[in-house]
């Protein structure tokens, strides 16, 4: 259900290979000799999308437990949150459009509150009730389906004359009330993130305090590598070399976006499916972004709110949102960075020389 517009950007762990296994109780041994830490891991596929937890120091019955756990969190909400095909959304989208109102579960509440300040800080760039956009624009299909042509300039315009919002949104209860008919939800920028923040609180739940979650392409850590940081690399958006590497501990979110894979080609032209409501075409300024965040749910939004911003707006952003670093790599190749980022940012890759701009 998650579209894959952000993998290849992110790495794993510096040095070890990225292995994924589709089974609960495999375990890898990667490395493990006199005082060095032994790294264990194991994972899951979820609509053909692998999950991978690596932990490091942890018995088996603890890792196999967590992975459990971790495959009935993931997989159920996916399927819940779908956006096209049957789902508790689907139906939720429907009873908007016919009765302007619907009982929801207590995740999607959650996903419309998580949503609120990355729609604020990108001036309403970042909105989850746009999925009657995306679904114009075609995206909303599976892989082998019929080939979609771009929607007409009409079409879009007419979707700009009227177009819905988060603002025309509220929560009474467990109800959500959209005053606007064509309010449409597409949680797909948050869903992952979402699931990752249940994944480690289920982790911690059965007392491991060391690990790495690879949601394909997004990382999440718990506690350190086996007394070291987790030490995790950022691959260039634009190519298949590295643009540096940052070493965390604790529980840190490094989530991307990107247009480089999902895109939607005609007649020449190629065009990103990460579509920006204030002009209903899609986003222009970059090619690819990493945040460094606290937030599972933030940073996995706030990767794909990027997207959208310039980088004079990206700081700004950052900032509102409590993101600890970010880069964004903009449409002409050049790689931007704060101040957090550059902080993080431990290594650099050997033999390369990068001329990095700061906001």
């Amino acid at each position: 259900m998650i579209d894959r517009r952000r993998r290849a950007l992110l790495g794993g762990l510096a040095g070890l290979p990225l292995t994924t296994l589709t089974t609960l109780t495999t375990l890898t041994t990667l490395a493990g000799c006199g005082s060095e830490p032994t790294f264990r891991e194991a994972g899951f596929s979820v609509f053909g999308q692998i999950w991978t937890l690596r932990f490091a120091d942890t018995p088996a019955e603890q890792i196999n437990a967590a992975v459990r756990a971790a495959e009935h969190i993931v997989e159920p909400l996916y399927r819940r949150l779908h956006p096209w095909r049957d789902s508790e959304l689907t139906r939720l989208n429907r009873q908007l459009a016919e009765r302007g109102e619907a009982v929801s579960s207590p995740d999607i509440r959650a996903l419309i509150r998580a949503a609120r300040p990355l729609f604020e800080a990108s001036d309403g760039r970042f909105d989850p009730s746009i999925g009657g956009l995306i679904g114009l624009w075609g995206f909303h299909r599976d892989a082998g389906d019929t080939p979609i042509t771009p929607p007409a300039e009409s079409a879009l315009d007419a979707w700009l004359a009227d177009a819905p919002s988060l603002d025309d949104v509220r929560i009474e209860g467990d109800r959500v009330i959209a005053s606007h008919p064509r309010v449409q939800f597409d949680f797909n920028a948050l869903a992952e993130g979402f699931a990752a923040e249940q994944v480690l609180d289920a982790i911690e739940a059965v007392g491991i305090t060391n690990c790495l979650l690879d949601s394909g392409g997004d990382l999440y850590t718990l506690g350190h590598a086996g007394g070291r940081d987790w030490r995790l690399g950022i691959r260039d958006p634009q190519g298949r070399d590295a643009l540096g590497g940052v070493r965390v501990s604790g529980r840190r979110a490094l989530c991307s976006s990107g247009d480089y894979e999902r895109r939607l080609r005609y007649r020449g032209k190629s065009f990103g499916h990460i579509i920006d409501p204030l002009t209903a075409r899609p986003a222009r300024h970059n090619t690819g972004t990493t945040v460094l965040g606290r937030d599972p749910v933030i940073a996995d939004g706030a990767a794909t709110a990027l997207m959208l911003l310039s980088p004079s707006e990206a700081k700004r952003f950052a900032g509102q949102v409590g993101l600890d670093g970010i880069l964004l790599v903009t449409e002409n190749g050049r790689p931007w960075r704060d101040a957090g980022m550059q902080s993080a940012m431990s290594t650099t890759p050997a033999g390369r020389s990068i001329d990095w701009h700061s906001f």
